[in-house]
């Protein structure tokens, strides 16, 4: 919806002024309808003052200019003649000047409700991936395999524990071999040296002597020669349990280094796991903080939103119906210009309400976009509430959508201008939601929007001048067309 800008607003009451005038010029005066008429060349003079200057002319010396307007005109407003006619339509114009300039401050202040709404958009992202992040490092659990890792340990410090067994019980039989072999040798030598000893003896005894000394060498020699064979054969078991000692000791050192692997992986879980739980505090801090700044915003959002744009908007949509109301007093003489300048407030009483009502529909978006989040709050009724006050400010705004074409025809204007009128009107009721009628099917230019603008000219009202001879100020006022 296109506002015009308040020097552009300006100059079409500039022009309403002027021909407001122009549509007085016969009528004969009075002394208070002498004042009214000073009174309202006066406030065209104001008008033009504001007019005259560029498009970014101080706001605050339009709205000057608009007040000194209105008081000077407001005392002769009523419907006594045709002048307190004119200073009620200049009184409205006024009204609407200063709705121009609040409508204005009401658009900038949803834009900036806009601005935060967007904001927040980004904050709740930020909320997401804070939360999810922190979630995610929360589900960290090493506790199934920490689980497996100590039954393994277990078991290989069990198998340790065999293998040590079987080691002792294979070293102690090697050792008691050992000891039989070194007996056995001992033995074997003790033979031999006695053998050795009889053989000495031999050559100082007789033959006979000598015979039996042989007989008792040789048994000498033969346990020495059996106590040495038995000892060889120890040494082949004892040489074949070694190689079985030694592998034991290898499965030893095996499973003690697999339990030092198995060790440090739990020690690697372990410090995963505390990294984990370090990593999820992190995230839930920073998920806590996105939280508060959340919080904080849309809180801010909402307050600013009831307060300044409320207010902004309630303003502007007040000081619209207050130049509505003000030309009630104008439905006789001038009533052609009236109901121009009715519509030109109508349209912009329509403006305020669908900006509001568009104000209204973001809130609802942004609310559903928290609940949608799963942010704590009670999203879902405030959502619900902003729907309704979007409905309510839409209702409004097509209701104002419809006084306007309603005000538009109530001219009655004839001519090209009127064909031109009607077509807005139809427009016009189109934005409110009526259907156009047959007639109007076939318009082509509905999309062009900045048509509308043309309405608030009055269709270029500097041709009013022009059309003044085709005002049927003959005309009977209508109660019908005065609402």
């Amino acid at each position: 919806m296109t506002t015009k800008s308040p020097t552009s607003r300006t100059r079409t009451i500039e022009i309403a002024c002027a021909c407001t005038l122009i549509a007085l010029a016969g009528i004969a005066g009075c002394s208070r309808s002498d004042d009214a008429q000073a009174a309202v060349k006066e406030a065209s003079r104001s008008f033009s003052s504001v007019a005259a200057g560029d498009s970014t002319a101080s706001e605050t010396f339009s709205q000057k200019a608009y007040t000194q307007t209105e008081q000077l005109v407001s005392e002769y407003a009523g419907s006594e003649d045709g002048y307190a006619e004119a200073a009620a339509v200049t009184l409205s114009l006024a009204k609407l000047g200063q709705a121009s300039l609040a409508s204005s401050k009401a658009s900038q202040a949803e834009i900036a409700a806009l601005h935060k709404a967007r904001i927040i958009r980004g904050m709740i992202n930020e909320w997401l991936t804070m939360t999810a992040i922190a979630q995610g490092a929360g589900q960290f659990d090493p506790s199934a395999e920490l689980a497996e890792i100590n039954k393994l340990i277990s078991i290989r410090k069990d198998d340790i524990k065999q293998y040590q067994a079987q080691r002792k019980q294979v070293e102690a039989r090697i050792a008691e071999l050992d000891a039989q072999i070194a007996e056995l040798r001992t033995k074997s030598v003790a033979e031999r040296n006695q053998s050795g000893a009889l053989e000495l003896q031999m050559p100082r005894v007789s033959a006979a002597e000598a015979a039996q000394i042989v007989v008792r060498v040789r048994e000498h020699t033969l346990r020495a020669d059996n106590y040495e064979l038995e000892a060889i054969r120890i040494e082949g078991v004892v040489g074949q349990l070694r190689p079985g000692a030694r592998e034991i000791s290898l499965n030893v050192e095996k499973a003690t280094s697999q339990i030092a692997l198995l060790e440090d992986a739990r020690n690697e879980l372990a410090e995963r796991e505390a990294s984990s739980k370090a990593d999820a505090q992190l995230a839930n801090d920073a998920a806590s903080a996105a939280t508060e700044r959340l919080e904080k915003a849309v809180a801010d959002y909402a307050q600013f939103r009831d307060t300044q744009v409320n207010d902004a908007n309630e303003k502007a949509i007040s000081l619209t119906r207050a130049s509505i109301s003000a030309l009630r007093d104008a439905n006789k003489t001038i009533k052609q210009v009236a109901s121009l300048t009715k519509a030109s407030a109508q349209q912009t009483l329509a403006e305020c309400y669908a900006r509001q009502a568009a104000g209204y529909a973001e809130a609802a978006i942004l609310y559903h976009a928290l609940e949608e989040a799963g942010i704590p709050g009670n999203w879902t009724a405030k959502a619900q509430e902003a729907r309704d006050e979007q409905a309510r400010a839409k209702e409004a705004a097509n209701d104002a959508f419809q006084g306007a074409a309603s005000a538009l025809r109530s001219a009655r204007v004839r001519g090209d201008e009127g064909e031109k009128l009607e077509a807005t009107a139809a427009r016009l009721d189109l934005l409110g939601g009526l259907e156009p009628e047959p007639e109007y099917d076939d318009m082509n230019d509905m999309n062009d929007m900045n048509d509308m603008n043309d309405m608030n000219d009055m269709n270029d009202m500097n041709n009013m001048s022009d059309m003044d001879h085709d005002m049927d100020m003959s005309d009977e006022p209508n109660e019908e067309d005065d609402g």
